[in-house]
């Protein structure tokens, strides 16, 4: 997958916005999947608006971990959520660092 994305894109005298993206977690497009993730952009932070798996398959830590990379990947500093756990609503609020180029500890030498 590409390392950056681009939420706005100019066509003709229009600039169009990515507002609202679905995610869903699937091997390949186009087959049944077994979770979806609703996300809404606005300035710079995204809100994770609904996320809904099967009984089978429960969210975990690597599918935060893409969220998050797509989140860096689009350019937004914060990320949100709320999930509900032991029928209490917990909200979260993420701070994303910007990406930086990071030189290897490495050096030749002679």
């Amino acid at each position: 997958m590409e390392n950056s994305a681009n939420r706005y894109v100019k066509v003709g005298n229009w600039i169009f916005e990515v507002k609202m993206v679905r995610a869903i977690r699937v091997e390949e497009y186009g087959k049944p999947y077994d979770a979806v993730a609703h996300m809404t952009f606005n300035g710079d932070e995204v809100y994770v608006d609904s996320q809904l798996s099967s009984s089978e398959q429960n969210l975990d830590r690597s599918d935060m971990d893409a969220f998050l990379d797509f989140a860096q990947m689009m350019e937004v500093n914060n990320f949100r959520y709320d999930r509900f756990q032991n029928g209490e609503r917990r909200s979260r609020n993420i701070r994303l660092l910007e990406k930086q180029d990071v030189q290897p500890n490495i050096r030749l030498v002679k």
